[in-house]
């Protein structure tokens, strides 16, 4: 019962606040239920609390795209993402037509997968119309979402994750992830369903958090620069190993396409020394160190990027229908009806694997046509964070090859589509100063004509 008064209010207040008070507030409410959604599926395993996000997303939806909006000239890539998400979305309705021609999962089954193929992807279309202000607006319910979060994982980390995360299906995954330090500690996963949604999340949200560094006041940049420091800090004591190393490639991307300010690259710095100093002073922090295992690192790049991808296209060249793969998240009440999924460390062999060749070439094509070059330097714009963004994005699909639940992770999957459309949308074109017309002043009676004028002139 309790899932299901969730699931209503996630709907009903998105959709309102959406429609009343604007999108970028919208979105806040969105991301506040997905920061929550996996601490409150796990307190209430009634079956619909698996569905809070999805509702507060169609929410959205409902609210953002029968409003009255003045008309944008959205551009030549603007159009272009409108042509992609179509594609994209059509292509997996598709499959369920094949899918009784396959060893497909149960029609429920797929109806889940869903959420992956089809759900989110409309995000990008609406971080496409993202104006500045609803930026500003959706950065400061990050700023305060992150620090929330961050206070649950220090509770975690004095109390241990079964106070806040009671032991049944919705919480398994937490508890099986008991490999940090000799001791077999838990990874702390703060209010998210899993320490790597609470870690990808973080790196999501951080070039939103640099953008408002610079739009505030003297009060507002200080905690702003204290919430990227504990996003910051969070992305290590969830223990979770390739957000860090994604967090340096993002870094490092980020240095060699935009020129850093010195008060900027201050502030990194400081941030550096401060997380440093703490990560090293506690060794459940330092799990990332288990990659100077260069042998497993390789035989663990070779096997996901290679074998498995390989074996998928040679095996199933029409894929296996949505949900056949592992990272589709199944309710519990719908186990029964699950095949046995297939398992892979990879995100595009587990696309291939549910959308068979044709949708691994159209993601191919998409993310290509998408990297196709950087966010302009405009005026009156935040050139750093729009890197940083595109830097994310970037680094985030270049290593989904060694790892699966980038269109899966909540809400981690929602901010990632959202940043991929507010890349496009800084790609719009600029709009012209209007002109206003300068009225023409009568010449006064007895006035002198200026010389130089004809004589019928002067007349």
């Amino acid at each position: 019962m309790m899932g299901l008064l969730l699931t209503l209010l996630s709907v009903s207040s998105i959709y309102g606040v959406t429609r009343y008070k604007g999108v970028g507030h919208g979105l806040g409410v969105l991301f506040l239920f997905g920061y929550f959604y996996g601490m409150l599926r796990a307190r209430f395993p009634d079956g619909l609390s698996h569905f809070i996000f999805d509702a507060g997303v169609a929410g959205l939806y409902l609210a953002f795209f029968t409003r009255r909006s003045k008309p944008m000239r959205l551009g030549q890539d603007g159009q272009a993402l409108r042509m992609w998400v179509k594609a994209l979305m059509v292509w997996p309705i598709c499959t369920l037509v094949l899918s009784p021609f396959l060893d497909s999962q149960h029609l429920f089954i797929q109806f889940v997968g869903l959420r992956m193929a089809i759900l989110l992807l409309p995000l990008m279309l609406i971080g496409l119309r993202l104006m500045p202000e609803d930026l500003d607006r959706l950065a400061t319910w990050l700023v305060w979402l992150n620090l929330v979060a961050f206070v649950f994982a220090l509770l975690e980390l004095a109390l241990g994750v079964e106070p806040f995360f009671p032991r049944n299906a919705s919480s398994y995954i937490i508890y099986i992830s008991r490999d940090v330090g000799e001791e077999g500690l838990p990874r702390i996963p703060a209010t998210f369903n899993s320490a790597h949604a609470y870690a990808g999340t973080m790196i999501m949200s951080l070039p939103l958090l640099v953008r408002r560094l610079g739009r505030t006041q003297a009060f507002d940049r200080l905690l702003t620069f204290a919430a990227l420091g504990t996003s910051v800090l969070g992305i290590f004591i969830c223990a979770a190993r390739s957000p860090v190393v994604q967090l340096a490639a993002i870094v490092g991307l980020l240095l060699l396409v935009t020129r850093l300010s010195l008060k900027l690259l201050g502030g990194m710095a400081m941030v550096a020394v401060v997380v440093g100093f703490v990560v090293s002073s506690n060794p459940r922090f330092q799990r990332f160190l288990t990659l100077d295992d260069t042998s497993y690192v390789s035989e663990r790049v070779t096997q996901s990027v290679n074998s498995s991808l390989l074996e998928v296209i040679t095996n199933f060249p029409l894929g296996n229908g949505l949900g056949s793969a592992a990272g589709t998240s199944v309710p519990f009440f719908l186990s029964h009806l699950a095949k046995p999924q297939y398992g892979f460390e990879n995100e595009f062999a587990r696309v291939a694997m549910e959308q068979g060749l044709i949708g691994l070439l159209l993601w191919l094509c998409f993310l290509l046509w998408f990297l196709f070059k950087l966010p302009p330097r405009r005026r009156q714009d935040s050139v750093v964070a729009n890197r940083m963004m595109w830097a994310t994005v970037v680094v985030l699909w270049m290593t989904a090859f060694i790892g699966t639940g980038l269109l899966a992770s909540v809400p981690g999957s929602a901010l990632l589509l959202l940043w991929m459309g507010a890349i496009i949308g800084t790609r719009r074109p600029v709009s012209a100063p209007v002109k206003r017309p300068v009225p023409a002043r009568r010449p006064t009676p007895g006035a002198r004509p200026p010389p130089g004028l004809p004589e019928a002139a002067r007349s």
